[in-house]
């Protein structure tokens, strides 16, 4: 039976902002850094910031720099990437609404968050969604802190929540994420689109999903 559910956000709840939006072309394009170069290296300097070390606004800083680009620092530019990140938010409904069914319908299941984001941009995804409200707890990489797919990733976020993997089901947009959670034994949705989650996370908890090993 599955008692826990470990939900990820950026590709199941919200739309993958670095992957699936403009946001990364107009940092770079607004600091004067090469589109390329940049995403490479914001998508090395990811783990910085969703983990929890260091403020994203920082990174960034430091990843412009590293592209040597212009200046990216103090309260103009930290505003400008609030509002360029926001703008490029697109919430799925229909996942909110899977969601808050499910928990209406197995007021006993424990609804986790476990997210890769940076912390800050989190809160203001909440802050515009609500999507904090739909979980029981927050186990996203900046409150463990550590970074998805690590073992030691999943074994803090069960620890945690108090639940075993056998009772997990996990759900994700990544297939090495997925993996690595069916690897510790715990069962995987994969949610390749924004529909996904609302046909099959019912389903899904009455433990139609099966690991997912490809």
């Amino acid at each position: 039976m599955i008692r826990t559910l470990f939900v990820d956000a950026g590709g199941v709840l919200y739309n993958n902002i670095n992957e699936e939006t403009d946001f990364l072309v107009r940092v770079a394009d607004r600091y004067g850094v090469d589109r390329a170069e940049l995403a490479r290296l914001v998508e090395e300097a990811a783990p910085a910031y969703e983990d929890g070390g260091t403020h994203v606004h920082r990174v960034f800083e430091r990843v412009v720099a590293a592209g040597r680009g212009r200046p990216c620092a103090g309260p103009a530019d930290r505003r400008w990437l609030d509002r360029a990140y926001a703008d490029s938010v697109r919430a799925y409904e229909d996942s909110f609404g899977a969601l808050r069914e499910l928990r209406r319908e197995r007021p006993g299941l424990t609804v986790v968050l476990t997210n890769n984001e940076a912390e800050h941009w989190d809160r203001l995804k909440d802050a515009a969604f609500g999507h904090f409200a739909l979980f029981d707890a927050v186990c996203s990489s900046w409150r463990v802190r550590r970074v998805k797919p690590s073992g030691s990733f999943f074994a803090e976020a069960l620890r945690r929540c108090r639940a075993t993997a056998a009772e997990t089901l996990l759900v994700d947009d990544r297939v090495t994420v997925l993996r690595a959670g069916a690897a510790l034994g715990m069962r995987t949705l994969h949610v390749s689109a924004p529909g996904v989650l609302a046909r099959r996370l019912g389903p899904a908890v009455l433990g139609e999903a099966l690991p997912t090993t490809s």
